[in-house]
């Protein structure tokens, strides 16, 4: 079950997760994403992320049978990287029996990576981002591989950034756009052109509150996941991905404490 929940991951999320036994030690370009001629744009406008602690809580469910898979702690923390000004979103906690943690550097300016590091039980990546490649490593029981594969403007790397890219874009009712996704398994990197749109609004409730939000759809070959956004500080309280491997089981996320000062008053925050 483990192995499946991280390659549904991997939509959004570019989790590590053994699937080939026959890597070993290779250097590994991924391939290109097959994309048509649709602008690929996201106008982010980072000015609109903030610094702040979100915990989740993931839960399986199949059926009527609800089975807790463990709380992550995402955090969004401003820094500078290399003289870069810059955001550090950082997640820890469990997925399933396994602890996961895992930080993605993005630019302040544009959201676009800069460096990313991943672990997930025994499993390591590390990459480092230019203008136009990525290089990194990784290493699982099946051997190292190093990394070597295009970047591009609209690649979204993780949940995290998935999420902050999500703060930073215009939604509104209607609203559309396409990005790729970046995937990673222990057979390698792809990358796989995604679909974002604005599909619906809803009023939702989740552990940390009640909230107005867009429902935003995100689309890949691999699968389809669907958030919950908040029109307010536009923060993912929810998500849900259906998961065929599993016999059509869902995954969802939900939001239970914050202390984003969009979603909740001073006193309600979480400690520091």
């Amino acid at each position: 079950m483990i192995r499946a929940l991280l390659l549904v991951s991997a939509l959004s999320a570019g989790a590590i997760g053994p699937q080939r036994a026959e890597a070993q030690s290779a250097s590994v370009t991924a391939p290109a994403a097959s994309l048509d001629s649709t602008l690929h744009r996201l106008p982010v406008d980072s000015t609109r992320l903030q610094a702040a602690r979100f915990v989740y809580r993931s839960v399986l469910v199949r059926d009527t049978i609800s089975s807790p898979i463990g709380d992550q702690q995402f955090v969004v923390t401003a820094m500078d990287y290399a003289g870069t000004p810059a955001w550090m979103l950082a997640r820890d906690g469990q997925q399933g029996v396994t602890t996961i943690s895992d930080s993605l550097v993005v630019r302040r300016a544009d959201l676009r990576p800069l460096h990313w590091t991943t672990a997930l039980g025994v499993a390591r990546l590390a990459a480092e981002f230019t203008a136009d490649t990525v290089f990194g490593a990784m290493t699982s029981p099946l051997g190292k591989q190093n990394l070597i594969f295009a970047t591009r403007p609209d690649m979204l790397v993780n949940t995290m950034e998935v999420d902050a890219v999500l703060a930073s874009l215009p939604l509104t009712t209607g609203w559309r756009d396409s990005a790729t996704v970046l995937v990673v398994d222990a057979g390698g990197t792809a990358t796989a052109p995604a679909t974002i749109d604005v599909e619906g609004e809803e009023h939702v409730v989740v552990p940390a509150g009640e909230y107005d939000c867009w429902i935003v759809s995100l689309e890949t070959e691999r699968g389809n996941e669907r958030l919950w956004v908040t029109k307010q500080g536009q923060v993912v309280v929810r998500s849900e991905q259906v998961l065929p491997q599993l016999g059509g089981a869902t995954l969802q996320r939900v939001l239970v404490q914050t202390d984003n000062p969009a979603l909740v008053p001073a006193s309600a925050r979480l400690p520091h």
